[in-house]
């Protein structure tokens, strides 16, 4: 059975979050003040071993390592012959960044200057396009996977591997100086939002399969 009502609650949140982040991210109130003083709290307290750490961090949503991912996954869909979650993947990662791109196209922040960037970086700063592509694809990825799992353990424990990878990932953009932690916020809310629906569209379409 889907729960209709708790997929709607989820999208809602997710997407009631990035229109909030949108929102402050264009002004210069307190958000704004926030994320100067976070982003050189986190600055302050680099040292070159942790520094080394968040630049391997963020590889895992670096657009090479999340197309080879995709593609792995991709052809693993293939030869199980699940069409409909291959398609699913692939709607996932083309939307990824046509929302990266019209995003940071309409918003035109530029990248905080308040700190020196640990690595090279180029294009608008708002939303985080790593945050963004490592929320909607992961968490797609999880969903997919967790259809494969049979126990509660196993989809909890890919749920939180899932969260926490990305949670990291997106600790790595603020701290390497490449990103503000609305950058941040913003990424992983839009990011979320668009897996989410794809997620409720699938489990939709295959219930009403499976009772027709």
């Amino acid at each position: 059975m889907v729960r209709v009502d708790l997929w709607i609650a989820l999208i809602t949140l997710a997407l009631g979050t990035f229109v909030a982040v949108t929102h402050e991210s264009v002004g210069e109130g307190r958000a704004a003040a926030a994320d100067r003083a976070i982003l050189r709290w986190m600055a302050e307290r680099r040292t070159p071993s942790v520094n080394g750490l968040m630049v391997g961090v963020t590889t895992f949503g670096s657009r090479t390592f999340m197309t080879a991912l995709i593609v792995v996954t991709l052809v693993i869909l293939i030869v199980r012959r699940d069409r409909r979650e291959a398609i699913h993947l692939v709607v996932a990662a083309l939307g990824v960044g046509a929302l990266a791109w019209v995003t940071k196209g309409i918003v035109e922040r530029a990248r905080p200057t308040e700190v020196a960037h640990v690595v090279n970086v180029s294009g608008f700063s708002y939303p985080s396009g790593h945050s963004l592509a490592t929320a909607a694809l992961y968490i797609t990825i999880a969903v997919i996977a967790s259809t494969h799992l049979r126990t509660r353990a196993a989809k909890v424990a890919v749920v939180a591997g899932v969260a926490s990878l990305v949670a990291l990932v997106g600790l790595s953009r603020v701290y390497l100086g490449v990103h503000y932690p609305s950058d941040v916020l913003g990424g992983l809310s839009l990011g979320a939002s668009w897996a989410l629906m794809l997620a409720a569209a699938v489990a939709v379409l295959a219930a009403r399969r499976a009772t027709s």
